[in-house]
């Protein structure tokens, strides 16, 4: 059995999408992830299944398709990628505050030439960094009044994208690390 993070992009933000936290967590629960726990109002669901991590989403989207009649794309990372990430940040000496710091999870690595389009841009004193299925995120002056937003990195890496703050990132890591 594996501990997994599923990640769900665009879930709760503005009107769009708006999932009640103990309705995500009983569809999960009816899909047979009977230790599933949500953790905040932005689509994170922590669970142990034996089931390989692509299998995994594809339940994920489906649960949440056929359970709450939404198409979400989830994103899933192992307990051990999550941790994995939380001590491998290439921002953090960067960045004054930790409040500056995301993390944009991607649904699969992003091609070289896809990371030179995105790199070739200017986003003032924002920074990232691609590693891997992750987008490393430093917002200088706070994510709210950046270029370097979701829709931008998905355009251009071509890939799904959803961001968690540095806080919650670390937050679930330690919570699926159990």
């Amino acid at each position: 059995m594996t501990t997994f993070v599923a990640l769900l992009r665009a879930v709760n933000v503005g009107s769009a999408n708006r999932v009640r936290m103990a309705d995500l967590r009983a569809a999960f629960l009816t899909a047979g992830y009977d230790d599933a726990v949500t953790h905040i109002q932005t689509g994170n669901v922590i669970f142990t299944t034996g089931e390989s991590q692509e299998t995994t989403r594809r339940r994920i989207e489906q649960l949440i398709h056929d359970g709450l009649g939404l198409t979400i794309t989830a994103i899933v990372r192992s307990a051990a990628e999550l941790c994995a990430v939380t001590t491998s940040n290439p921002l953090i000496a960067a960045a004054s505050d930790p409040k500056q710091l995301y993390v944009g999870f991607l649904s699969a690595a992003p091609s070289a030439d896809a990371v030179k389009a995105l790199d070739a841009m200017s986003f003032g004193d924002d920074a990232f960094e691609v590693v891997g299925r992750e987008i490393f995120l430093r917002y200088a002056n706070g994510a709210g009044s950046t270029k370097l937003t979701n829709t931008v990195i998905e355009k251009k890496l071509g890939v799904h994208s959803t961001s968690r703050n540095w806080n919650v990132t670390t937050k679930l890591a330690e919570l699926a690390a159990g």
